[in-house]
Formats: structure tokens, sequence, C-alpha cells
């Protein structure tokens, strides 16, 4: 989400940390997507956590929504070698 703040020296657009380290994720250019990439994680703020099997994985989403004040994101980090095909059928 893109925040946006008018003043007299000018108009700044400003990113959530979420949004940034998102970002960075599904474009491949994050540090670490060598360890994500392929795998359902968590995004708040700065932080990536590998999504676990199961009810561990509800505990853990609670866990963070009571730390951070709000829900984590969840997603799918592609792996940058890999085309991936989104088919939804209705």
């Amino acid at each position: 989400m893109w925040y946006t703040i008018a003043c007299c020296v000018g108009i700044f657009n400003f990113m959530s940390k979420t949004d940034k380290t998102l970002g960075l994720l599904l474009s491949g250019k994050h540090p670490f997507i060598k360890k994500y990439a392929g795998k359902q994680v968590f995004v708040i703020q700065n932080e990536i956590i590998p999504i676990k099997e199961g009810k561990k994985a509800l505990e853990e989403f609670k866990k963070l929504k009571q730390k951070y004040g709000e829900p984590p994101l969840v997603t799918f980090v592609p792996d940058p070698g890999v085309t991936y095909i989104l088919l939804i059928k209705c």
C-alpha cells in the first residue's frame, strides 16, 4: 500500500515495510530469494516466515497478527527460473 503525503516541499510516496519486502520477494531481488523460492510464506513488515503445515500455520498466523497488530500477507514466492501458469476455474 502506498501512502501519499503532501506538504509545502512536495508530494512524497511511502510504502509500508511489508510492501517493500513483498515487492523484493516477488521481483526476485530479495537477498534471501533462493531460501524462499517455491514456498508459501507469511510476510509482515521486514519478516518472512515460511508457512508450516496444518494447525501450526494458523497458530503462527495468529501469533504474528497479535505481535504486529495487523495480519501478515500470505503469498507464494516464485522460483526465478520457473514459469508459473495460474488457472482459475469458476
